[in-house]
């Protein structure tokens, strides 16, 4: 066997075996896909939906009842009187105080 007959088989090796393995790893790739796509499936299959709540318990409200006071507020700041009576409005709403023990020292915009 001479020496070019000697690099013909090792080429004709190596090129069989980078042939194999990129063959092998693309059907890898495949099988990865495929699985993939099959898991997303199958979770989307059984994912329950979620849903927001995004009631607000509003309540009637009488203006003439008592325990609703009115006054004046003093808030140094960039927060205008609009936004200030907002703001004790949605905190009197949450955290369920009234209106007439709330008390702001300060209101900052983040």
């Amino acid at each position: 066997m001479t020496i070019a007959d000697k690099l013909l088989l090792g080429i004709s090796t190596t090129v069989n075996g980078m042939g194999i393995v990129f063959i092998v790893l693309i059907v890898l790739w495949a099988i990865i896909v495929a699985q993939s796509k099959l898991i997303s499936v199958i979770s989307e299959r059984y994912k329950k939906p979620q849903t927001i709540d995004l009631s607000v318990n509003m309540e009637k409200v009488d203006i003439g009842s008592e325990g609703i006071t009115s006054g004046e507020s003093i808030v140094p700041g960039v927060v205008d009187d609009e936004t200030q009576a907002v703001i004790m409005a949605v905190v009197s709403n949450c955290a369920n105080i009234p209106l007439s023990r709330l008390q702001f020292k300060s209101i900052k915009a983040l």
